[in-house]
């Protein structure tokens, strides 16, 4: 494991990757809401330290929000201001200049945590101004680890069997370099290599120090009915199928509530949706295709779309601009506008096999290729 990451090529990879992001979520929106910050990234560790930021944000307003002239104890007032909080939390919306340095941070943050944990931790038991870390700084902190949970786990256990609600910040950190010593409680990085990579290549000879790298890599309950974003985000889906984002669709969440009220209810959902499944890119946005019948019908899809081009999720529109249109996302805007303008689904096979397979070489019987079909099919149905 290395003991640092080179800087100058850690700021430079965040920024390449987080325009690449910022110009696809934007290219046809101006704001991104809550919702599809939940999946903005393929990069799950990214996207909860994105929403990490802008939860601390939510608690700094509220506290801004008191004033020394009135009662804020009272509580018809501390309900109205929760009230209040919740439902503005339920209209997130996010423009680009201020997404990007959340986005950077966390993108950086992420890389951090996948290859150097016990700095990662360090510097978040560190950003403590008290000389103590607490059991609720440790429960928050865990919960917004997904790379490496298990090596958080270990420290939150640690905490919890200390018998106490808080230890000496040295104290802490030492268990974090006591535990980042048994491999068993890491993450394979090859999976989040492959995500990273889908979005804009990870060169590990310039993020790793050399010899480094050669040794290491190869190359409370609620009194109301009042609910906050952060209660709810995640309540619509089961963990274990998580939604491709859609662009400028609205995103379903996907982890059950744990019911404490307030400003720290983010926290314990996120909780729930480190234990999803690990899964590569293309299967963390694929749809389900049926089986090529044999009448090459490609299957029967019941949900008729209007137009392709506003069907295709964010995810799946990467792994089609990288598989099918060679980085290119101008030809693949350019294919998709065609496709959507003929009137068959038999111009479209034609446009489809004639033009597009030839002209970059496709992998005919590739999973791109066959989801391709299946979301061109759905508008002729």
């Amino acid at each position: 494991m290395p003991n640092s990451l080179n800087s100058i090529a850690l700021n430079q990879y965040a920024a390449r990757f987080s325009t690449t992001i910022l110009n696809e979520v934007y290219r046809s929106q101006n704001i991104v809401t809550g919702a599809e910050l939940l999946k903005i990234t393929p990069v799950r560790q990214v996207n909860l330290g994105i929403l990490n930021r802008l939860f601390e944000q939510w608690k700094s307003n509220a506290e801004a929000f008191r004033s020394i002239y009135f009662d804020f104890e009272n509580e018809e007032v501390k309900e109205a201001l929760e009230t209040f909080m919740n439902t503005a939390s339920q209209h997130i919306a996010v423009k680009r200049g201020d997404l990007e340095p959340l986005l950077l941070d966390s993108v950086k943050d992420a890389l951090k945590l996948l290859f150097t944990p016990e700095i990662y931790f360090e510097e978040r038991i560190r950003a403590s101004t008290e000389t103590e870390f607490t059991l609720e700084k440790a429960e928050q902190l865990v919960k917004y680890t997904h790379i490496h949970q298990a090596m958080g786990d270990a420290f939150l256990q640690k905490m919890e069997s200390s018998g106490s609600d808080s230890v000496y910040l040295t104290q802490a950190i030492s268990w974090i370099y006591e535990i980042k010593n048994n491999p068993e409680l890491m993450d394979d990085k090859e999976e989040y290599l492959v995500q990273f990579g889908e979005i804009f290549p990870l060169n590990l000879s310039e993020l790793i120090p050399r010899e480094e790298a050669k040794s290491t890599f190869p190359l409370s309950t609620h009194k109301h009915e009042s609910k906050s974003f952060f209660d709810s985000a995640f309540n619509s889906q089961e963990a274990e199928k998580p939604a491709p984002v859609a662009s400028p669709q609205r995103i379903e969440s996907d982890v059950p509530q744990r019911g404490e009220s307030g400003v720290a209810v983010l926290s314990e959902i996120i909780a729930k949706t480190n234990s999803s499944e690990r899964e590569s890119l293309n299967n963390r946005y694929k749809v389900e295709i049926p089986k090529q019948t044999d009448d090459k019908s490609y299957g029967t899809i019941p949900m008729k779309v209007e137009s392709i081009a506003s069907s295709i999720p964010l995810g799946q529109r990467f792994m089609f601009v990288n598989q099918l249109f060679s980085k290119n996302s101008e030809h693949f805007d350019k294919a998709i506008y065609e496709l959507d303008s003929v009137k068959t689904f038999d111009e479209a096979k034609n446009l489809i096999w004639h033009r597009y397979a030839s002209k970059y070489a496709w992998d005919v019987n590739g999973e791109a290729v066959t989801a391709l079909l299946s979301i061109v099919k759905r508008k002729f149905n």
